[in-house]
């Protein structure tokens, strides 16, 4: 780790990054968490979004973590082991990703999701701002890609406690299903596991506003 935090120490292309771009704002950290060196994050408070370089000395990788307000990715096209290679990822991709991160770009989305239809779905105007407490913080109008297939859909979140509910849809299992986090540890539900847009519909109408409300009787 001392020889990648001397490396990183001299880095010419940190002195050329710009302070502030598309929202958001530039932190130099050269801080050690655990096993990971954080090199620089950009970070847009007021969006909940950022977006951090770092060093991992377990897998002896460069890597980029983004953060889409209680949602944390590793963005695998940055992963490289050593910093020369992160140099040229970063001059090619990272004013297209931070600026992904501040905008939805439709023209993203992949063939099978656009075909569902989901960001012209009329339901979403019916979705509560605020529910027992929790912000809607994205919405179907403005999805966003997750892991393995799935995109973010609805999210409900508290961030004063990191809590939130989270309907995502899989493109290869062509299904709709929801994550809970409570104070950011998971916790299983199938009350909102659909195949339609109709059927989700429904089970949002019946089950929304009760495991919004067992969620926040949980966190008091």
């Amino acid at each position: 780790m001392e020889k990648i935090i001397e490396q990183v120490t001299d880095w010419e292309f940190l002195r050329k990054l710009p302070l502030e771009i598309y929202g958001f704002t530039l932190i130099n950290e050269f801080m050690t968490c655990g096993s990971q060196y954080r090199i620089f994050t950009y970070n847009n408070q007021s969006a909940r979004r950022s977006f951090t370089v770092m060093y991992d000395k377990a897998t002896k990788d460069f890597l980029v973590r983004t953060v889409i307000g209680l949602t944390e990715l590793c963005d695998i096209s940055f992963i490289t082991g050593n910093l020369a290679a992160l140099e040229k990822l970063l001059t090619e991709r990272m004013d297209k990703t931070l600026w992904g991160l501040a905008h939805f770009e439709p023209a993203c989305l992949c063939a099978q999701f656009a075909g569902k239809k989901i960001t012209e779905w009329a339901y979403t105007s019916q979705l509560p701002k605020q529910l027992a407490g929790f912000e809607l913080f994205i919405t179907p109008q403005e999805p966003f890609k997750g892991l393995n297939g799935s995109y973010v859909i609805i999210d409900y979140s508290d961030f004063a406690t990191e809590s939130n509910l989270v309907v995502n849809y899989n493109i290869f299992r062509d299904q709709f299903f929801s994550e809970i986090r409570l104070r950011r540890t998971p916790l299983m539900t199938s009350e909102f596991d659909a195949k339609t847009l109709p059927d989700l519909e429904e089970r949002l109408k019946g089950n929304l506003n009760p495991t919004l409300e067992q969620l926040r009787l949980k966190l008091q």
